[in-house]
Formats: C-alpha cells, sequence, structure tokens
C-alpha cells in the first residue's frame, strides 16, 4: 500500500532505545527525500520503573512526501514494546491501523482480548525469543539480549516502510557511543528483524512512500531545535569575528545545548558548565564584559534564578544572549513536558524597569534564525535579548537547508569613538545604544557595576538623569523593531477570523488553517498571524489585528500572550485558547477550541 502521509510512533519503557530507534527511522525517512516531522516524549526518570504508565518513553513521527508541519495527531502505526506503552498509546491509533507489539510480553489471556479486538490491525511479533535464538551461542546476559529490541524493531519498520538497513547498519559501526559489542549485537538485531520480516514473513505487506528526493544544490541537516540553536550561534559569532562563550548549569530541556556545543570544537568559542544557574549568567557576562559574545541557556527555574544579572546587564548595557527553553512548571513541575509559561518571566520578572528584547522560535530549524538574530541585535544595540524556545522545539526534529555564509548578515558593533571623545553611557542618537568597550582597554577605563550612571560615566543618585536613562533603555528596546523580521501570515487574509500564535504553536496552527480551509464554508474561513517577537512586537501588527472582526490568541499556558496583547492593544478584544497538559497542540483540539469560539463571536460589525 503507497500513501502520501504516514503517522508513526515508537513506544516501550524507559531505557528501551526509543528516542535512539525513532530519530533513526526518521533520518531514514529524511535521507530519502521525504519531509519529516518528530516529537520526543520521555518521562522525568532516568530510569522509570518499567512497566508504569508515567515510565512510557515514545517518539513520534509524521512523514510526508509534501511539506509536514506537525508530528501528526491520530497514528497509522504503533509500535508498543511493553503493555504499558500500549496502554499509554493505543487510544491515538486510527481505526484499521497497524499495532505492532512483543508478543512474548503479553499473557496468553491479555494477547487473546488483543487479538479479538477489532479496531487495529494487529502484528504480534515473537520479539523476545526470536532475540534469544538470535544470541544462544555469544554467552550475552539477558539485560543486554533485551536491549536490542528497539533495533529489532526498527529492523521490522525498514522491511515494513520498504527501507534499506545498509546505511544505518554502517551508522551503527560508526556510531561513537557504541562499545564494540553493542555495535555487533544492535547491527545483527536490526538484521533479524528484517530478515524476519521479510524471509519468514511475518509481517505480509508493505506500507509505505514514494521516494521523493528533489534535485538540489543545497545542504540538508537533520536537526533538532537546540542543535540549530548551537549552529546559530556560532554563525553569528563568526559574522561578528567574536569569541562565543556560553554558559550553563545542567537542565532539561536545554542541556543538549551545552553538549552539542561543547562537541563541536570551535576554534574560537568556550563552553563553560557552571557550578549553578547564576553563576552561569554570571560568566557569561563577564565575557560581554571581556569583549565576547556572551550566551547563556537555561529552563524556566534556572531563568527565575537569572533575574538580577539579567537587570545588571539592562544598566551595563552590555550584549547578552538568553537562551530559555521552556518546560511545565512552575517550580521542578513536569521537567521533560512543554510549556509557554515562561513569557511573562522574559518580559517582566526583574527588578523595577528592566527592558529586554524577546523572540520566539516557531520551529525546530528557526532556532538557527532566532540565535543569529538575537546575537546580531545584542551586539549592535548593546542590550539583553532572550530567545524563547521550548521542550517541543528542543527535541523535535525537521530537515534544514544550511544557509550559505555570504548569505549571512555581517555583525557589528557601534563604532567606538576616540579615547578622548569616549563617554562609556553617551547614546548613539539613532539607535540609542551606547559604545561597547572591552573591560580594561587602556584609555578607556571607565566604572562598571549596577549603579546607575550619567552618560559620561559617574554614578548618579539624580532622579531626573535616572528618568532619562530608564527613558532611554525602554527606547533603545522598542528601537529594535526596525531588526526584526516581517510578520507571518497566512491562510485567507481576506476573513473575518484571524489566529494568533507564537512559539511552537505555529506549525499546529498553520496546518489547521489550511485543513479547515478545505471543508468550512467561505464565511468561516480563517487566517493567522504568527509572532516571532514578543517585545517590541513587530511593525503592523496592529494594523493586521484591527482589519479582524474575531482575534483568537492559541498558547500553551493559562494567557501571557493574551494579557500581554491586551494591554498594548486595549481596544481590541482577544479570544484566548489555552492549555497547560504539557503537550503541543492536537488538531482536535484547535477544531473543538475553534468551533466554540466562532459560535460564541459576535455578529459582524455594521458598516459606518
Amino acid at each position: 500500500m503507497s500513501k502520501t502521509q504516514i503517522t508513526i510512533k515508537i513506544a516501550g519503557d524507559s531505557g528501551d532505545g526509543i528516542q535512539l530507534s525513532g530519530h533513526r527511522l526518521a533520518m531514514i525517512q529524511a535521507l530519502f527525500g521525504h519531509d519529516v516531522a518528530t516529537f520526543a516524549d520521555y518521562p522525568a526518570e532516568i530510569r522509570a520503573p518499567k512497566g508504569t504508565l508515567y515510565g512510557v518513553s515514545a517518539y513520534q513521527i509524521q512523514v510526508g512526501v509534501q511539506k509536514v508541519l506537525t508530528p501528526g495527531d491520530t497514528l497509522d502505526i504503533l509500535v508498543a514494546l511493553s503493555q504499558a506503552a500500549y496502554e499509554v498509546w493505543n487510544h491515538k491509533l486510527k481505526d484499521g491501523g497497524l499495532l505492532i507489539v512483543d508478543k512474548d510480553v503479553w499473557s496468553a489471556q491479555a494477547l487473546e482480548e488483543l487479538e479479538n479486538h477489532k479496531r487495529h490491525r494487529l502484528i504480534d511479533l515473537p520479539m523476545t525469543t526470536c532475540l534469544y535464538s538470535l544470541f544462544k551461542q555469544q554467552n550475552l546476559k539477558k539485560k543486554q539480549i533485551l536491549q536490542t529490541k528497539n533495533f529489532f524493531a526498527l529492523g521490522v519498520l525498514c522491511w515494513l516502510l520498504e527501507r534499506d538497513i545498509q546505511n544505518t547498519t554502517l551508522w551503527i559501526q560508526q556510531s561513537s557511543p557504541f562499545t564494540d559489542t553493542l555495535k555487533q549485537i544492535n547491527s545483527q538485531a536490526l538484521n533479524e528483524g528484517y530478515t524476519a520480516s521479510l524471509v519468514r514473513e511475518m509481517i505480509p505487506f508493505h506500507l509505505s512512500l514514494p521516494i521523493h528526493c528533489s534535485p538540489s544544490n543545497s545542504k540538508h541537516r537533520f536537526i533538532n531545535g537546540n542543535s540549530a540553536i548551537a549552529c546559530g550561534l556560532i554563525a553569528a559569532a563568526r559574522q561578528s569575528h567574536r569569541t562565543l562563550f556560553y554558559s550553563s548549569y545542567p537542565i532539561t530541556p536545554a542541556s543538549s545545548l551545552l553538549h552539542e556545543l561543547a562537541n563541536l570544537n570551535e576554534p574560537d568559542m568556550i563552553t563553560h558548565q557552571a557550578e549553578d544557574e547564576i553563576a552561569a549568567i554570571g560568566c557569561a557576562l563577564g565575557a560581554s564584559y571581556g569583549g565576547s559574545l556572551g550566551v547563556v541557556g537555561t529552563s524556566g527555574p534556572g531563568m527565575a534564578l537569572m533575574s538580577e544579572f539579567i537587570g545588571l546587564t539592562v544598566m551595563a548595557e552590555r550584549p547578552l544572549v538568553v537562551i530559555d527553553v521552556q518546560r511545565a512548571g512552575p517550580s521542578t513541575g513536569m521537567p521533560t513536558k512543554t510549556s509557554q509559561g515562561d513569557l511573562n518571566l522574559a518580559l517582566s520578572g526583574r527588578h523595577d524597569s528592566s527592558p529586554v528584547v524577546v523572540l520566539a522560535m516557531h520551529s525546530p530549524q528557526d532556532g538557527f534564525h532566532k540565535a543569529f538574530l538575537a546575537s546580531q541585535i545584542a551586539i549592535q544595540r548593546n542590550c539583553v535579548v532572550v530567545v524563547l524556545s521550548d521542550a517541543t522545539l528542543a527535541g523535535s526534529h525537521e530537515i534544514w537547508t544550511v544557509p550559505h555564509p555570504d548569505d549571512l548578515d555581517t555583525i557589528t558593533a557601534a563604532e567606538i569613538p576616540k579615547a578622548e571623545d569616549f563617554k562609556p553611557y553617551e547614546w548613539d542618537p539613532h539607535t540609542l545604544s551606547v559604545p561597547w568597550v572591552a573591560c580594561g582597554t587602556k584609555g578607556y577605563e571607565h566604572i562598571i557595576g549596577g549603579l546607575e550612571k550619567t552618560p559620561s560615566g559617574h554614578i548618579s543618585y539624580d532622579g531626573v538623569n535616572h528618568q532619562t536613562m530608564i527613558n532611554r533603555r525602554q527606547q533603545k528596546i522598542d528601537a529594535t523593531v526596525d531588526l526584526m523580521p516581517d510578520l507571518m501570515m497566512g491562510g485567507d487574509l481576506e476573513a473575518d477570523t484571524l489566529m494568533v500564535s507564537w512559539g511552537s504553536s505555529a506549525g499546529p496552527i498553520k496546518q489547521f488553517v489550511y485543513a479547515h480551509r478545505l471543508s468550512c464554508q467561505p464565511s468561516e474561513r480563517l487566517a493567522f498571524v504568527h509572532l516571532e517577537s514578543l517585545s517590541p512586537f513587530q511593525k503592523q501588527l496592529g494594523d493586521v489585528l484591527n482589519r479582524y472582526k474575531t482575534v483568537v490568541v492559541i498558547e500553551n499556558n493559562l494567557g501571557q500572550a493574551t494579557a500581554h496583547l491586551r494591554n498594548t492593544f486595549a481596544h481590541i478584544t482577544f479570544h484566548p485558547i489555552l492549555k497547560s497538559d504539557g503537550l503541543p497542540w492536537s488538531q482536535q483540539e484547535l477544531k473543538t477550541s475553534i468551533s466554540s469560539i466562532l459560535s460564541l463571536s459576535p455578529s459582524p460589525k455594521p458598516l459606518e
């Protein structure tokens, strides 16, 4: 059977290697020229108890011949390597969908009930038995054998989807995390799963997509959000001819950003694992004082701890990029689940008037563009730029077209005046930015620290001066609107209803709007606008909002962007659609919520 789009989920107990095999399956599909969107879902515990529902790890992939915007809602294929995985995810399997299980982990009665379930097509494979038989001569421990089940399942899926395993076998042999023993047995398990399906006809049919390789001279990478951010930071450091200093304290889901940068061995880069969150941002600010591009990465709890140092950076007017990979809170909350709950913290979670630029990623690959833009703004305007990502974007993968260095802007800081004319806090009349001079530069010595200064750099307790400096720092942030990308809009721009999104809700919203257009009446058409900057808002946003009778805001929190929009555009009524369940938006959730909003929306305004 040939399809144009397939959604697959691999699920099992924590520690079963689900994320590894899922990622590899997505990579295989990408190599065949298909568009891919993924979603990694895993428990907070490193090794959650086996068999528990909260300990299930899963990886979802949507593959399409055309552009794919989300990892999908309902499943065409569910591979459940444990009963708990089946219990958690079987409700997502489509009627007639394919369920693949290891029959050896089911009791006879439970397996009979599963076979009598008519809603799905069951493929019950003796995975454990096959692996025991395969390795019976190799004197392996039971635990070692069971650790290869994920590769057996990957082999089965490669057969089912008509994908060759040679490239994956080579990848296993060249993969540094594996010991020689693991390389050998994982390769054998992969081959056994494929061979068992092929020769023994355990799966007597294929379910595949046509090969779709479009000719292109561009280079591509299969990339997730944190990797894209890492590439964007390095590109910005190169284009600005600055050393990149990245500091962080390990915190899920931002930790892999430090790993990614540390593994790249970039010559003009320093990565630093600090003893805590406060030390991490202190070191990044110190690097900025020294003339380097200072960047710090964290998630919600760490962001809260960094507020005082962010305030100091605002006062000192030094460039600093803060990457906040949001997760569900408050406090430790659900550290591996997604959220958009840090917007208020990013906008105003500091002492007194401490304005910063706040950007938001809208897809994994957009991490490159937002990290580059954040660095560009921070360097050119000597300010703090916060980039909001989230757990969904951080771990999700998609195909990224690698830009050529010649297509990237050169990043230059404001011109430094002659030493005799130097005033450390005298601002440029056009950008309102102050000079960025490395501390200790001969002839440019000046006082640093958190106390208010005059333009000439002297400490000042004068209220009039303080008012002037506070106003100017806010105006400087407002003026960065000139550096922002154009508004991202789509759908039926002449519709009556506008959907507003930010962050990772962009993909689900865009897909919903275009799918909705195919089945709705002309009067029910929808437009959408996506916010890439939350401080300041992008140009023309007010004009766009004024064109629509009904404005709906979708976000994964209890209404933080909605409140921010209401404060800025008080004359407009915003209808929020909100949730905080730790999961990305599904199409069904959007359909239900939008239908409710539209039924309550006011009648069209009379012509004046």
